[in-house]
């Protein structure tokens, strides 16, 4: 699954499962872009320090000024880009409670985070992608989508969004030989739900999957670079479940 020779941008790299999908996708080659609300210093520095090629910016990805002015600047900096990864998104942090119960500031947030950056982000980089009639799209949706988790409507209708606006770029983009594609990851060890999502939970969840093991960030990162790499070459509109087997409906 080698990238040589490719640029890849993505959202949300600088801490949790953003930076590993950051360092897997430089490991397979790829230079890596890492944008984020916060510095990617770190992610930047341990890519670097595997001998790997990365940068960081910092970029609100739901405000369309920025994201348009940092796609230029990637474009300026590195002359071309090929893969996308959309992995900015809000979850763990937000209280779950009854869908009634949740307040319009917190509904506006979620979407915009989830849901308006993607949509920001993708139209951006669709341009120099279409210009190049080449390119790969992975999005990060979730599995909840599948099963609609209950008290986190906002949640899951972001994802569920994140899904079906996947499949309608895969066939908007597809005749400009660009494929796009989402994954719904189930709940991923990383050290932000180490924080903020009961030891107690995260067990029960993970004894709930088929496998049943903790999902790691490096699951869904592989996961990526498959879908990011020739060897999906005939992959695209799908959703990729990497959630130990938990749910194996339609996504």
């Amino acid at each position: 699954m080698t990238l040589d020779g490719q640029v890849a941008l993505v959202t949300g790299g600088a801490r949790a499962l953003g930076r590993a999908i950051c360092k897997t996708l430089a490991g397979a080659g790829a230079t890596v872009v890492s944008v984020d609300l916060n510095p990617s210093d770190e992610t930047v520095s341990a890519i670097v320090a595997r001998g790997g090629r990365a940068a960081g910016v910092v970029c609100d990805v739901t405000d369309a000024e920025q994201v348009d002015a940092m796609v230029g600047g990637l474009l300026a900096d590195h002359g071309r880009l090929d893969i996308l990864v959309n992995n900015a998104g809000v979850f763990s942090t937000m209280a779950r409670r009854p869908f009634w119960e949740i307040p319009l500031d917190e509904w506006d947030v979620m979407m915009r985070v989830n849901t308006r950056s993607v949509f920001l982000v993708s139209r951006a980089a669709s341009r120099p992608m279409r210009e190049a009639r080449r390119g790969r799209i992975v999005n990060i949706a979730s599995n909840v989508f599948t099963f609609g988790m209950p008290d986190f409507l906002h949640y899951v209708a972001s994802k569920g969004a994140v899904v079906g606006m996947t499949r309608t770029m895969a066939r908007e983009l597809g005749p400009f030989g660009v494929a796009v594609n989402a994954i719904s990851p189930g709940l991923v060890t990383t050290e932000v739900t180490e924080e903020t999502v009961a030891a107690e939970y995260r067990k029960v969840v993970a004894d709930n999957q088929c496998l049943r093991t903790a999902i790691l960030p490096d699951d869904i990162a592989q996961a990526v670079t498959y879908l990011a790499s020739p060897a999906a070459r005939m992959v695209t509109g799908q959703t990729l479940l990497v959630n130990g087997g938990a749910t194996m409906g339609p996504s």
